[in-house]
């Protein structure tokens, strides 16, 4: 949630507690300039208003799923040359092309949020554009995507094009675009974490610190592994996470075993009449950094002893958001994830 988010919502309050709150949210070492003891007072109000804030922010939501959908439905071609063979092939793949997501980076109004949603939305409606002009051609409609990147002028434009599978120059091009509107770096690089023994093409490091592994832990005597998403802010995420039935998710707010706020969000994505099925996810921020953890846990119908909303909570305490956070390296990170 922004700050400016934070001051709609209170616009009848007097302006010299609103800009002593701004203080304490952006923890400034000056404060509004006021004579005598009523500094001390203004500073007591800004902090009993920015503590409501966060409760009404948090019952709200605006920290939790709901803040974080970025829904991409597509839109039609508009296009009077479109074959029906072209329009069959592009309504074929709408859902492969366009999806919810989870942001992994910063809540609606945020710019890593605004960018994420524009660019994942120029991919998806570029993907239609240039699928139906292939099939119309008489092409295969995925021939487009130049996968040496031959386009890039450089080595290192060309792993930035991989990392956000850019496939052309006028995708390169929209990308630069939408990180200069937001102010907002692009990702160069993503290399292996030493020590991550589940490691995934998708996985690793990046040049800020930003990391994305595979965690385990044990919970009720069970195995449970995770992934975990760490971006630190100022970038546009090259990362993303699909969101299916994003409205079927049941959330709440948790305070874990580390005294660290927590969203979480269930899932019941049960196919098996035996079979009980949960997607969870795990939403921690702060200023410099937004974790996201996704699990997925199952057990027999008639296990009547499981509590799934503690599972997810049990979770939740296992990790040390805080600390993750701080660690100097994502390989600190993980020996902290381990709990070695």
């Amino acid at each position: 949630m922004t700050k400016d988010q934070f001051f709609d919502m209170f616009g009848q309050i007097d302006a010299t507690y609103i800009l002593a709150v701004e203080d304490v949210l952006s923890r400034n070492s000056k404060v509004v300039h006021l004579p005598g003891k009523r500094i001390v007072r203004t500073l007591l109000i800004a902090a009993v208003i920015a503590s409501l804030m966060t409760l009404t922010a948090y019952a709200t939501g605006l920290f939790g799923i709901i803040s974080r959908i970025i829904k991409d439905p597509g839109s039609e071609i508009q296009s009077g040359t479109l074959s029906s063979e072209a329009a069959e092939v592009v309504d074929s793949l709408r859902n492969v092309h366009h999806r919810d997501y989870i942001s992994l980076s910063g809540v609606t109004g945020s710019p890593e949020y605004q960018a994420a949603a524009e660019w994942l939305a120029f991919k998806g409606s570029y993907a239609d554009q240039k699928t139906a002009e292939q099939i119309t051609e008489g092409k295969t409609y995925y021939e487009w995507r130049d996968l040496e990147r031959s386009f890039a002028p450089d080595e290192p434009t060309k792993e930035i094009c991989r990392l956000y599978q850019v496939w052309d120059a006028t995708m390169w091009e929209k990308l630069q675009e939408i990180a200069d509107k937001y102010s907002l770096s692009l990702h160069s690089e993503r290399t292996p974490i030493l020590g991550d023994w589940i490691q995934m093409r998708e996985h690793g490091k990046y040049e800020n610190g930003s990391f994305v592994i595979s965690g385990s832990t044990t919970i009720e005597g069970q195995g449970c592994i995770y992934d975990f998403y760490m971006e630190r802010a100022g970038f546009l995420p090259c990362d993303d996470m699909t969101a299916s039935c994003a409205d079927e998710y049941e959330e709440w707010q948790y305070t874990n075993s580390h005294g660290q706020r927590v969203s979480i969000a269930m899932r019941d994505a049960s196919t098996n009449e035996s079979w009980s099925q949960f997607d969870y996810l795990i939403f921690y921020s702060d200023d410099d950094a937004t974790m996201t953890v996704k699990a997925t846990y199952g057990h027999p119908l008639n296990d009547n002893a499981t509590d799934d909303k503690a599972y997810a909570e049990r979770l939740a305490d296992r990790i040390d958001f805080a600390s993750l956070i701080s660690a100097k390296t994502p390989e600190d990170a993980l020996v902290i994830l381990r709990g070695d």
